[in-house]
């Protein structure tokens, strides 16, 4: 545990010093590239002890290539991991490979979508440590491939890349039949939101929770392989904090709502129209977010389709907090005080959860062990 906060803690004491040295702009691409460096290393270097199904990817990496036709890739239930896995043998035949290749795919994702949405990158990528979404992707890394794939796909979308998004979409849930749930994000963007349509969209998610039930049913029959996280299931190797508790699933939902109500409080708004959109965009999202968080807290798949939404959080909270600081009438000066106390309570808090689930080590990534020490 104590290396992981090590990391962590030298990770921000560059980013700060990255801060202070250059202006925004650049500052983000470094911030950005240091992210990539350390948390990609530290994850494409791992031994197959770290992370609940590390081993596992990696007989499977061995096992597709050695059953590979294309008659049975196009028959997975995942063809094109299956394809991805098959194709990367010609690298390599080494299994550290897909660890490799798919720890450094997930962080670059990751890095680009925080890079467009964050004001604050260096508060994004803390987030994406603190909030443990970084340790899943050491566990579940198939399924944070296409979240990662998804997130990029959003980013087309608000740039009005309609066609890319919808290439991006097919591929994640090629990937991850979970990534389904991507299709949210595309009505949230193609929508006008005004009272009428949000009522409209209220109405829409009590009859989805009307018939869940029934939809659940019928995707366990398309996806026969998800029936080990029906809401009865007794699995253990996918938990996270909030598959772990239902009390987990509840507080973190707070914690989210809490910063969607101190956006609608505040009354002043970002003065930039692309970056007004995207906010609007990522609070839909966290709407949703929520709603699954209050209602699904007891499904294992429904939790597991959450880290799509969820993972929109270590962008969003970074604006919402620099929203508050402009609704904020005071001088520049105490500002940067206001803004410094309110990133480091949040920093604060964040570790609290964080040492909660390395104490249980949730996803097995401790202790951590590289592949040419194990």
């Amino acid at each position: 545990m104590l290396f992981y906060f090590m990391l962590l803690g030298l990770y921000i004491f560059f980013g700060v010093i990255i801060s202070v040295s250059f202006n925004k702009q650049v500052s983000k691409k470094i911030q950005s590239l240091l992210m990539i460096i350390i948390f990609g290393s530290i994850s494409a270097v791992r031994a197959v002890s770290v992370g609940t199904d590390t081993q596992l990817y990696n007989n499977l990496y061995n096992w597709d290539y050695e059953a590979g036709n294309w008659y049975r890739i196009l028959g997975s239930k995942y063809p094109l991991y299956s394809l991805y896995t098959y194709l990367l043998h010609f690298v390599s035949d080494k299994s550290q490979t897909i660890v490799a290749v798919t720890s450094l795919i997930i962080i670059v994702t990751v890095a680009i979508s925080i890079y467009y949405y964050s004001d604050n990158v260096l508060l994004s990528n803390i987030l994406y440590v603190t909030l443990y979404f970084f340790f899943n992707s050491m566990n579940i890394s198939r399924q944070f491939l296409a979240i990662g794939v998804l997130m990029i796909a959003t980013v087309c979308l608000n740039q009005k890349k309609t066609c890319f998004f919808w290439i991006l979409f097919i591929f994640a849930c090629l990937i991850h039949s979970t990534a389904f749930i991507g299709i949210v994000f595309f009505i949230i963007h193609s929508i006008n939101w005004n009272k009428k349509r949000l009522t409209l969209f209220g109405a829409f998610m009590v009859i989805l929770l009307t018939f869940y039930q029934k939809i659940q049913n019928a995707f366990m029959v398309l996806f026969p392989s998800y029936l080990m996280y029906g809401s009865s299931s007794n699995v253990t190797d996918v938990e996270t904090l909030s598959s772990h508790s239902n009390g987990g699933t509840l507080l973190l939902t707070i914690f989210y709502i809490g910063f969607i109500c101190i956006a609608a409080l505040c009354k002043v708004r970002f003065k930039d129209e692309e970056r007004r959109n995207r906010f609007t965009f990522l609070t839909l999202v966290m709407l949703v977010a929520v709603i699954f968080g209050i209602l699904f807290y007891k499904d294992i798949l429904m939790t597991r389709v959450f880290l799509y939404l969820s993972i929109f959080s270590i962008m969003y909270i970074p604006e919402v907090i620099e929203l508050l600081i402009i609704n904020i009438d005071t001088t520049h000066t105490h500002k940067l005080c206001i803004r410094f106390l309110i990133v480091s309570g949040v920093i604060a808090v964040t570790f609290i959860p964080l040492y909660v689930q390395l104490n249980k080590n949730l996803s097995d990534v401790i202790p951590y062990v590289t592949f040419f020490t194990n």
